[in-house]
């Protein structure tokens, strides 16, 4: 447990407040239509996945799903709706998950929300513009919906999606995950959705925050943890029945929509992005290419490796240490985060906190 008797008096009040409430009514297992249209998009621009048994015998097995779909829209490989998803993942790579999120009433979408500016500005410089691309998107995807027939698709394996969701409901992190979590970085969602992707490649996910009248909404797109198991055509396993992956994920990518709202915010991101030159490269992890990235991913491993412990799980702290290895920096940014604990009158919460880790970055290059 975090040593301070003021954090743990904190964790340990808002944990034992009503726990089941928070987890049964503040997170939602569910798919997404237009998740699911923009999934089906991305796997037929993504071939290289799809790899066979000789050639890679793992990927194989945790593409099994991935490979249904390609096959399933395969005649629909020049539709106007694919041509446009490679153009927007050109831009956005997989963000292009997260445009539907502004969005309800699939097949014919309706923006309900305004388009995050981080997205849109990788779409076009000019935000207007940017929106309008947006909207003309999601139409083209209600067009894919008609012509390729998605809705059989989707009555042919509802069973699939019924499966994955109650895979990830009854694997859910225990009850004191989300107040924890919230006591920790000091901040409140509205709710939680985690949306199961069980058409794609394995170990993936992502997540965002999107924004409302109420408050902000934590959002989880979550691939499967691994392997599915299919008998004479039939999914007997969608691949999500992993406890310690749907936790470990939740933890991860709700914490992204903690900490990665804060860090583009204009009194952070300049002091972030004046220290680009401490960028290095994570072996075996090429989708991180720049400093503001590596900076959030390390706040966020940060933070589990904390998190853990708050949680009174010792043995997951350890592990995710071991596991982070590669991320060089994690040592200061966890040091950080004990400073943070120890101190909490002070700093309530991670954005308070946030310019200490800025001025102690000068201290990674001594």
């Amino acid at each position: 447990m975090i040593r301070c008797p003021l954090i743990v008096l904190l964790l340990l009040c808002l944990a034992c407040s009503n726990r089941g409430w928070a987890q049964q009514n503040r997170v939602r297992v569910e798919t997404d239509l237009g998740v699911e249209l923009v999934n089906a998009l991305v796997v037929q621009i993504s071939p290289e996945f799809l790899k066979d048994s000789a050639a890679d015998p793992h990927l194989f097995r945790t593409t099994r799903l991935m490979r249904i779909s390609y096959n399933y829209f395969a005649p629909f490989r020049q539709h106007a709706a694919v041509l446009r998803t490679q153009q927007l993942t050109d831009k956005l790579g997989t963000g292009v998950y997260l445009l539907p999120l502004f969005y309800d009433g699939f097949p014919r979408p309706r923006r309900h929300t305004p388009v995050s500016v981080p997205l849109l500005e990788a779409i076009h410089p000019n935000l207007d513009s940017a929106a309008r691309l947006a909207d003309a998107y999601m139409q083209l995807l209600g067009k894919f919906y008609q012509e390729s027939g998605f809705k059989r698709f989707q009555q042919q394996y509802r069973g699939v999606y019924s499966l994955a969701v109650a895979q990830v409901r009854r694997n859910l992190p225990a009850p004191d995950f989300i107040p924890t979590m919230e006591a920790y970085y000091g901040a409140h969602k509205v709710a939680y959705r985690i949306i199961v992707n069980p058409f794609f490649k394995s170990q993936w996910g992502m997540a965002w925050q999107v924004a409302g009248t109420k408050g902000s909404t934590a959002v989880q797109i979550a691939a499967p943890s691994g392997e599915q198991t299919l008998e004479h055509g039939q999914v007997l396993n969608a691949g999500f029945d992993d406890a310690e992956w749907v936790r470990n994920l939740s933890v991860h990518e709700f914490g992204h929509t903690f900490v990665n709202p804060l860090t583009v915010l204009p009194a952070f991101a300049p002091g972030i992005a004046a220290q680009q030159a401490l960028f290095r490269p994570i072996p075996q992890q090429e989708q991180y290419r720049d400093w503001p990235t590596s900076f959030n991913e390390h706040v966020v491993r940060a933070g589990e490796v904390r998190i853990a412990l708050a949680l009174g799980r010792p043995e997951v702290s350890a592990k995710l240490r071991a596991d982070y290895a590669a991320w060089m920096y994690l040592p200061f940014f966890e040091a950080q985060l004990q400073r943070y604990e120890a101190d909490r009158r002070r700093y309530p919460t991670l954005e308070s906190f946030l310019p200490e880790i800025i001025r102690a970055l000068p201290s990674l290059t001594r």
